[in-house]
């Protein structure tokens, strides 16, 4: 397998979290941010975090940190400024708020690369914000951008995907508000 670059995006207004910063809310004692960085260290080579706030205490992480520079304008953004940090052609790309990430997600998702740019999952019939891409996809990622359009599912109708179905939904159970922290 190759080297493997990771973005952790955590750069949203946290809207579902009444305003609160979701990658620095804590869940088990760690934050959020901690628990995905502790899940995807072991399966990649380097770590960059996109975030729009609270940048010196991601940098506290002791990863490169980036803005995306568009001010909460989602994912997409957040790939697109972040992917230049990364120091290999495959970026693996996943939120800051899936605690329970498996551990083989690479190498399950590595499987699918052939012939193909992006991969992502599926959980139950529904795509998670989880891709395994070739940088080479930013130019389509920042001419969709440009186009003003910003929804990642869009945009994934626009390119080749494929898609690999992992059914344990429990590893992609996301935290989006202060009650499922308890």
């Amino acid at each position: 397998m190759n080297e493997i670059s990771c973005i952790i995006l955590a750069g949203g207004k946290g809207e579902r979290m009444q305003g609160y910063d979701k990658g620095l809310q804590l869940y088990r004692n760690r934050t959020l941010i901690e628990h995905v960085i502790e899940r995807v260290s072991l399966q990649v080579d380097d770590i960059v975090i996109s975030a729009n706030r609270n940048l010196a205490a991601y940098r506290k992480m002791g990863f490169a940190v980036v803005n995306d520079n568009k001010s909460f304008a989602g994912p997409l953004a957040g790939i697109a400024s972040a992917i230049s940090r990364c120091n290999h052609p495959w970026v693996l790309v996943v939120p800051c708020d899936m605690p329970t990430l498996p551990d083989d997600l690479v190498a399950t998702m590595w499987q699918h690369t052939s012939g193909s740019s992006l991969v992502a999952v599926r959980t139950n019939n529904c795509l998670q914000l989880i891709f395994l891409l070739h940088r080479r996809l930013v130019t389509s990622i920042n001419n969709f951008l440009a186009d003003n359009q910003h929804t990642v599912m869009r945009w994934l109708d626009s390119v080749d995907v494929a898609i690999v179905d992992i059914d344990n939904e429990n590893y992609f159970h996301n935290i989006n508000t202060l009650q499922q922290l308890d």
